[in-house]
């Protein structure tokens, strides 16, 4: 059933009222929440990018024999560190 250009459709208050909440909604989370999530993001990027600095370097001043359960979290993080900043260079060659 198709409307023709003079047809109105009826929207309910209620109806209105609740389309008109996720629109704020949406509107504060574009606003809001998305550039906190990437503040956030980034902070633990850089979190995360001394830690492993710094335990490369206690590694290396105190000569430490590493155990394999060291090493494979070490390596873990350090993957971890360079899909962040894959993601990091996307997000910012894209837009």
């Amino acid at each position: 059933m198709a409307l023709a250009m003079n047809d109105k459709v009826v929207v309910e208050r209620d109806e209105m009222d609740r389309l008109v909440l996720m629109r704020m909604d949406f509107d504060r989370y574009e606003a809001q929440v998305i550039p906190d999530l990437r503040q956030e993001r980034l902070a633990l990027y850089h979190a995360l990018r001394r830690l492993i600095e710094a335990v490369r370097e206690a590694e290396h001043l105190l000569e430490l024999e590493a155990t394999t359960s060291y090493r494979g979290v070490l390596r873990a993080a350090e993957r971890l560190l360079r899909d962040l900043e894959q993601r990091r260079e996307e997000g910012t060659g894209g837009g």
